[in-house]
C-alpha cells in the first residue's frame, strides 16, 4: 500500500512595524532569522515608507529584501503630508486608518488564494495590530525593541502594579522586583508626571493594558544580559529573548551582510 506523502504546513509570518528606522531595523533582522529557519515572512509598512525607499535608492522595486516580502498600506495621509511636524495628529489618524487598511491587506491575501497568515508580529507604537490579529483569528506576538528592564518598568507602571512618581511626590525613588532602586533620573520620561511627550504614553498605555491580546512577547535582548528583569516578569507577562537584533559590526560580523544597513540608508519618518 502506497504511503501518503506528508504535507508540510507552510508557516507565513506577517510583521507590521511602525515606520521609523529604529523600529524597522530590528524587525528586518528578526525577519531574516525567521527566513533562515524556512518560514515565509512578509513585512508590512506604510505607503509613505515605500515612497521614501524609492527616493533614497536606485532600485526600481520594493517587493523583497533578503527573502522578506514587502507589502504596503495607507496611513490615511497623502504622501506630501508633514508627518514629523504634526506627529500627534499623525499617530491619532494612523490608529484609526491603520487597522482598516491592514485588515484589507490581510483579506486581499486570503481572497487571492495565498492562504492565511500563521502569525502577526507587531512592535511598539502600533498597538492596534493586536486588534486586527484578533479580528482575523490570527495569534499575535509583540517584538519589544528596547531593553527588557524598560519592558518591566512600563508594564508595572501602566498596569498600576507599583508606585511611581506623582505630581505630589515627583522625586520619589521606585523599588521594583528584580531591579535596583530607581531614582527619578533613572526612569524613562513616559512614566514621569513631567512627561513632555504627547500621544506616545497613550499608545503605551493601550498596549500594556491589553497584553491579553498578545500571545508572545519577544525581547531584543538575551537572557544572561538582563536575567533579573526577565525573571521578574515571568509570572506576569513573560518576555522571550530573541536578540540581540543589532548591527552586525557590534557582534564582530561583516557589516555588509547586515539587513539593517539597507534600512538605515533608506527608511525614516523622523529625519
Amino acid at each position: 500500500m502506497a504511503l501518503k506523502e506528508e504535507v508540510k504546513e507552510e508557516i507565513h509570518v506577517l510583521m507590521v512595524s511602525f515606520s521609523a528606522q529604529g523600529h524597522i531595523n530590528p524587525m528586518l533582522r528578526l525577519g531574516k532569522r525567521l527566513v533562515s529557519k524556512g518560514l515565509d515572512v512578509t513585512l508590512a509598512l506604510t505607503e509613505f515608507t515605500r515612497q521614501r525607499m524609492l527616493k533614497s535608492t536606485t532600485t526600481t522595486t520594493t517587493n523583497c529584501v533578503s527573502g522578506i516580502q514587502l507589502e504596503f498600506f495607507s496611513d490615511g495621509f497623502s504622501l506630501d503630508y508633514d508627518r514629523k511636524t504634526n506627529l500627534d495628529h499623525y499617530m491619532e489618524t494612523l490608529g484609526k486608518m491603520g487597522p482598516i487598511n491592514l485588515s484589507k491587506l490581510i483579506q486581499d491575501r486570503s481572497q487571492s488564494g495565498l492562504g492565511k497568515f500563521s502569525c502577526l508580529i507587531s512592535n511598539p507604537f502600533v498597538p492596534w495590530v493586536a486588534d486586527v490579529a484578533a479580528e482575523h483569528g490570527i495569534p499575535c506576538a509583540l517584538l519589544w525593541i528596547q531593553p527588557s528592564i524598560l519592558y518591566a518598568i512600563y508594564y508595572r507602571f501602566y498596569n498600576s502594579l507599583n508606585q511611581f512618581p506623582t505630581l505630589e511626590n515627583p522625586h520619589m525613588s521606585v523599588e521594583l522586583p528584580g531591579l535596583p532602586l530607581l531614582n527619578t533620573e533613572d526612569l524613562p520620561s513616559f512614566v514621569l508626571p513631567s512627561n513632555p511627550f504627547g500621544s506616545f504614553p497613550k499608545l503605551f498605555s493601550e498596549m500594556f493594558q491589553n497584553m491579553k491580546k498578545i500571545k508572545w512577547v519577544l525581547g531584543n535582548s538575551f537572557h544572561e544580559l538582563e536575567k533579573d528583569a526577565i525573571v521578574s516578569m515571568a509570572e506576569l507577562c513573560p518576555i522571550r529573548t530573541v536578540g540581540p537584533l543589532v548591527p552586525s559590526m557590534l557582534l564582530g560580523e561583516d557589516q555588509s551582510a547586515d539587513i539593517g544597513t539597507w534600512c538605515s540608508r533608506t527608511l525614516t519618518i523622523m529625519d
